[in-house]
């Protein structure tokens, strides 16, 4: 999914300038597809258990009821990818996220049937989300691209970090108090959307055509000059 064209890009800017570790947009990036991974795994972890304590069901509905809701993150996949043709990727992850941290809240402090369904549907508003912090974060980063991309992948470690938190909150007081968990990370994820957002243009509606100036690259102590023609040619090419 594409981020769209940057205020940076499209001043000619090249954000890609200067070291790594100075790249604080991919810093940002990876800390929200760290606190992102770490939501996703951790709400499936204890998917079973909220619905066998607070849902009343057995583990083996629970069980059926955690594919249902693995359908429905693969539906929420496609349809997120047919609206970013359409709505800027950075506004709507902001409302996704938004939904995210409003049914996370309410599994927080639900009961009952209605509190599963919920859940499952927490599941719809995750589906979009990784694809699209990878690419608000490589976006536009020249030479750094690749290494950029490791390092985004890495936030997956997100995965291994936050279900012991929650397992052991869930331990100490219920499964439904821990998804408070889950619900810290989505508002990190919304903080950095949000920022994107605000930084880039405040785009809605996806732009689809665009001139861009020419940008001057220093490789190896010769300037190229590349011409962005159109938003295409705006993300960098892994």
């Amino acid at each position: 999914e594409d981020s769209g064209p940057s205020a940076d890009a499209m001043s000619g800017q090249d954000v890609g300038q200067g070291p790594i570790y100075k790249q604080y947009n991919l810093i940002f990036a990876f800390l929200a597809q760290f606190c992102y991974v770490g939501c996703q795994v951790s709400i499936a972890t204890l998917f079973i258990n909220y619905a066998h304590e607070n849902g009343g069901f057995t583990d083996s509905q629970a069980a059926n009821m955690l594919s249902y809701a693995l359908i429905t993150f693969t539906v929420g996949r496609f349809i997120a990818t047919a609206l970013a043709t359409v709505f800027q990727s950075d506004f709507l992850m902001i409302i996704y996220t938004v939904c995210a941290i409003a049914l996370t809240a309410y599994c927080c402090v639900g009961r009952g049937t209605s509190a599963v369904a919920v859940l499952i549907v927490i599941f719809f508003f995750e589906a979009p989300m990784y694809p699209t912090l990878f690419t608000l974060g490589t976006a536009n980063l020249g030479r750094h691209t690749r290494r950029a991309a490791g390092i985004m992948v890495q936030g997956v470690a997100g995965g291994a970090v936050f279900p012991p938190i929650q397992a052991a909150i869930a331990d100490h007081s219920s499964t439904r108090i821990s998804y408070v968990v889950p619900l810290v990370g989505f508002v990190y994820v919304l903080g950095y959307v949000t920022m994107h957002w605000l930084r880039h243009g405040r785009h809605v509606m996806r732009v689809k055509e665009a001139d861009y100036p020419p940008v001057e690259r220093d490789v190896d102590g010769i300037v190229v000059v590349e011409e962005k023609k159109n938003t295409d040619a705006w993300v960098e090419r892994i």
